[in-house]
């Protein structure tokens, strides 16, 4: 993105009031966040995440925080940023409704109010609060304010953006108790605080990236491009190819391979991987999807499924959620999987719908075939045997199986289970005399 546009993005942003602020009160998350330890002082530092402070500018029942980023809440950064510092506690203060509690994972605890607060920040000698909807504050930035407090032995330290808004304050936790703020919000309070009696408080400047915070859509939407922008430069780091990096969106839990290749016009979500060699797109939507070495998916949306190696899908195919696709398929133009176990080798070219089924390897379905999976009240598997071959326009009506080796023939309504190697034909499919195979 061009400095112009930057600029032009951060005029837009209005300093709308931010009233309210509640929290949520619920048991921790347990996944850990990794740590890149930065000692800061001997004596303890809690870090405080305040997740569930609202924009009226963003428009939105949901606070500014709990907001996606590149597939992240913007909070979420915020604490896996802090974990860095290696903080003696890290707890998030959000909203009511336990959004928060919901969507984050990796703080020590998820407090109700400011009583549970003070029991949690424990024997820190300082805390760190820090606006939750801040997604592109890194360490360096948190630790400056830190470090700026203790140098100072001032009780406050504010961290702050280059037009005058807060993104963090560091306090001394001794002080902050004298204060007694328990019958505020903490977010209320620390922003009256910092109006009126800011002569008494030591200050960092942080960087416009760095400080940026999402009080309303076009902020949102500046965080977006700048996040993405990063992630791709990591990716490209290491060793994945982006013919156009502007005209393809990845998310933050989005992996891939080295010698990967991303086609224009791709959009990669939630924990999508793809391994070394596979080429994504062009037009290409990869949602919680696994792609396996040397596949290419072009024009296709695959979510949550798997796709081997060496196997092509699309164009325009779809892999719906539950499907796993083994190596060395072809799945083609207008296909649809759901919740189907595909063997390797199968080959499905042209407008046909494998739900609910299981396909030996080698198999063959032919245009038009269709597993008839629902009978109006429930879902039903229909399983195929390696190399059967599916003739174009088959209707196999669940429950029901084609054995190994067997074949229809085109038009065939399979209503009864085909041994393997037998032939079947017809409305409703017989067996075709004289075609049974040893």
């Amino acid at each position: 993105m061009c400095d112009a546009h930057r600029r032009n993005a951060y005029e837009r942003r209005s300093r709308s009031p931010r009233t309210r602020s509640s929290s949520f009160s619920r048991s921790p998350r347990a996944r850990p966040t990794p740590r890149t330890v930065v000692r800061t002082m001997s004596g303890g530092l809690g870090v405080v995440v305040l997740a569930g402070e609202q924009s009226e500018a963003m428009v939105s029942d949901m606070a500014p925080a709990l907001h996606r980023v590149a597939g992240t809440p913007a909070a979420q950064y915020v604490i896996d940023a802090a974990r860095r510092l290696d903080p003696a506690t890290l707890v998030v203060v959000g909203d009511e409704g336990g959004q928060g509690e919901d969507a984050l994972s990796g703080a020590d605890a998820f407090l109700a109010g400011p009583r549970e607060l003070f029991q949690s920040l424990g024997e820190c000698e300082a805390t760190l609060f820090v606006w939750g909807d801040t997604p592109l504050l890194d360490p360096s930035a948190m630790l400056a304010v830190v470090k700026r407090r203790e140098e100072t032995r001032a009780k406050r330290a504010y961290l702050t953006s280059a037009g005058g808004d807060d993104v963090a304050v560091c306090v001394d936790t001794a002080w902050l108790v004298e204060q007694d703020p328990r019958g505020e919000s903490f977010t209320a309070w620390l922003v009256e605080r910092a109006e009126s009696d800011r002569s008494a408080a030591a200050t960092v400047a942080a960087g416009d990236e760095a400080s940026l915070r999402l009080v309303n859509r076009q902020a949102l939407a500046l965080a977006e491009g700048l996040v993405r922008e990063r992630l791709i430069a990591r990716h490209q780091e290491a060793g994945v190819t982006f013919r156009d990096p502007y005209s393809v969106y990845v998310d933050r839990g989005v992996r891939l391979e080295a010698d990967v290749v991303v086609e224009p016009n791709c959009y990669l979500y939630g924990e999508t991987s793809v391994a070394t060699g596979a080429v994504v797109g062009p037009g290409a939507t990869l949602r919680n999807a696994s792609i396996g070495a040397g596949s290419r998916v072009e024009h296709s949306v695959v979510e949550d499924s798997t796709v081997g190696e060496g196997t092509t899908v699309g164009p325009f195919a779809h892999v719906r959620a539950g499907a796993a696709i083994g190596d060395g398929c072809e799945i083609h133009n207008y296909a649809e999987v759901k919740n189907s176990v595909v063997g390797d080798g199968v080959k499905m070219h042209h407008f046909s719908y494998l739900g609910d089924a299981d396909v030996g390897e080698g198999a063959n379905i032919g245009a038009g075939a269709v597993t008839v999976n629902f009978d109006g009240t429930e879902k039903h598997r229909t399983h195929i045997g390696n190399r059967a071959f599916v003739g174009c326009d088959t209707m196999l009506i669940a429950p029901v199986s084609v054995g190994d080796g067997a074949f229809t023939a085109a038009g065939a309504v399979v209503t009864r289970d085909v041994e393997p190697g037998v032939r079947v034909a017809g409305v409703p499919a017989r067996v075709l005399p004289g075609k049974e195979e040893s």
